[in-house]
């Protein structure tokens, strides 16, 4: 039976010398769920890479023993290592879309593995692409197949790569943040399917996550990791109903969001954004998608608008087409200016959902913040920078730095700073929190909500996490299948969802939330 051992693990910075990971010793049997949890830079990523034996360049091991059955990984052959990869040992990482080589198609990617590993071709592996497909929630399988990288949803590609990790029919699997952009129902359909997966047939899971509240009903075990090291460890129930660390406390107070007291939407206020009858088509003839369908939507000005949505309904599209980025097919999309301000085709703003593809890596975040603010001189725009730094709660000598010397809740307020040095009376966050672990989510959450008071800004919260809407927004917005289907107050959304798809969004968090709760009454108590 497969089972992964990690005994004294250390890696270190061959540069500085300075420790990554200090002594990590932890193991996955045949059947088992164990979740690795820790905030933003704990070293957990950095685990499954030691794993796989992918450290970046300048990082190497500098002590300890990781092996899977009987076969050493550490200092393995590249020809042997090549065979695990994939095979024995299964690969889920969160950005899919940087795993995907962008000139392949999706089924392209998956019968690799599937001709590697389990000697499938022709007819049979398509068919078995296909059903890879639907198994994790491809409602169109064949066209999911033909499709590119670049022509899926975060969510999508997350499912695509689901697939490729089980195609090769691991003992293993290294699941890295793999429900980060996905909803709450696709979110617990992959839980279940891994879940499924290793109890048919003895799947090990080591499911690396920042969401405690995710993996509380799945997992077996769950090991805390701050700093590079394994603060703490045990069964779920005793790590989550009686944690012994500070810092296993401190992540799950800040994962448990308070409601915030914002009042009901001023549905009577101007509106500051209008869309009548969008559509967005992708492709033509028989290969054409509707991405939007005759999306009809007022934005107040001052509100904050959740809107939510399975991943692939169009969220991110919209977004996209609000601020221009993408051409729509049909329909209109107006915006008022504020009173008192002159129009601008700056006035709406996004703020994306990976930090780290929003700047230039070769350049400094300085450079990347002053492309905007070309027409000043060298002390103003020093000084415009200098201000949005610190609108941000953030250390202005942190412009001089590159993007990967950052961390990602840093990189996602370095974002917001640049969105508002171009004076935006509305700002679009488009799953702006969803990488982030909880207490750099509370801290983002709680600058939004600073700067919607203190600049009344506009704000559309786009996102598939239940908790954030019933945190941050006035009115919540319902997109099934490219269509609004749902527009209501967000404790009227909770009360009483309308829609099937919105009761189903409400039922997938409540289980979710309500073990979470019940837990944090015993750490209280």
């Amino acid at each position: 039976m497969p089972e992964l051992i990690i005994d004294g693990l250390t890696v270190r910075n061959t540069t500085t010398q300075r420790p990554i990971l200090s002594g990590v010793s932890l193991s996955v049997r045949s059947g088992e769920f164990v979740a690795l949890v820790g905030g933003s830079g704990s070293g957990k990523t950095m685990t499954a890479k030691a794993i796989l034996q992918l450290l970046p360049q300048q990082l190497e091991v500098g002590a300890g023993s990781i092996s899977l059955d009987s076969l050493e990984l550490i200092g393995a052959p590249e020809t042997e290592l090549n065979r695990v990869r994939g095979g024995r040992l299964g690969m889920l990482f969160q950005q899919p879309k940087k795993m995907f080589n962008p000139n392949r198609t999706i089924g392209k990617h998956l019968r690799e593995p599937l001709k590697l590993h389990a000697g499938l071709r022709g007819g049979e592996a398509r068919s078995k692409v296909h059903g890879l497909l639907a198994e994790v929630g491809f409602a169109d399988p064949v066209w999911g197949a033909r499709a590119y990288p670049h022509q899926l949803s975060g969510g999508m590609a997350q499912r695509a790569m689901t697939a490729m990790a089980l195609a090769g029919k691991p003992g293993i699997l290294l699941a890295d943040e793999p429900t980060s952009a996905l909803d709450k129902v696709l979110e617990q359909q992959i839980l279940e399917l891994l879940d499924r997966e290793r109890s048919q047939r003895g799947l090990g899971i080591l499911y690396i996550t920042h969401n405690l509240a995710s993996v509380a009903a799945f997992a077996d075990r769950v090991l805390v990791m701050d700093a590079g090291q394994i603060v703490e460890s045990g069964t779920t129930d005793a790590v989550l109903g009686n944690p012994q660390h500070p810092y296993t406390r401190m992540l799950l107070e800040a994962s448990n969001l308070a409601p915030s007291g914002i009042s009901e939407s001023r549905t009577e206020g101007r509106t500051a954004l209008a869309l009548s009858n969008v559509t967005k088509h992708f492709g033509a003839g028989s290969r054409r998608r509707t991405a939007l369908d005759s999306v009809c939507l007022d934005l107040k000005q001052g509100e904050i608008l959740g809107v939510l949505g399975q991943s692939g309904s169009g969220k991110s599209t919209l977004a996209r087409a609000i601020v221009g980025l993408e051409g729509i097919s049909d329909g209109s999309i107006t915006r008022t200016p504020t009173p008192g301000r002159p129009s601008s085709p700056t006035a709406v703003q996004l703020v994306f959902q990976e930090p780290h593809d929003s700047f230039d890596p070769r350049m400094t975040l300085r450079a990347s913040l002053e492309a905007p603010l070309r027409g000043l001189t060298v002390a103003q725009r020093s000084s415009r920078l200098n201000e949005a730094m610190e609108e941000v709660e953030l250390d202005p000598a942190l412009l001089d730095r590159l993007p990967n010397q950052c961390s990602g809740g840093q990189l996602q307020r370095v974002t917001i700073a640049r969105a508002l040095l171009l004076e935006p009376t509305v700002l679009i966050c488009d799953e702006a929190t969803s990488a982030l672990d909880a207490l750099t989510q509370r801290t983002v959450l709680e600058l939004l909500q600073r700067l919607h008071r203190d600049r009344g800004l506009t704000l559309m919260i786009i996102t598939h996490d239940m908790d954030v809407v019933r945190h941050m927004c006035q009115r919540v917005a319902v997109l099934f299948q490219g269509r609004l289907v749902e527009l209501t107050g967000t404790a009227a959304f909770f009360a009483d969802p309308q829609h099937q798809h919105s009761k189903d969004l409400v039922a997938a968090a409540i289980p979710c939330r309500g073990l979470h709760l019940k837990r944090m009454r015993s750490v209280r108590n």
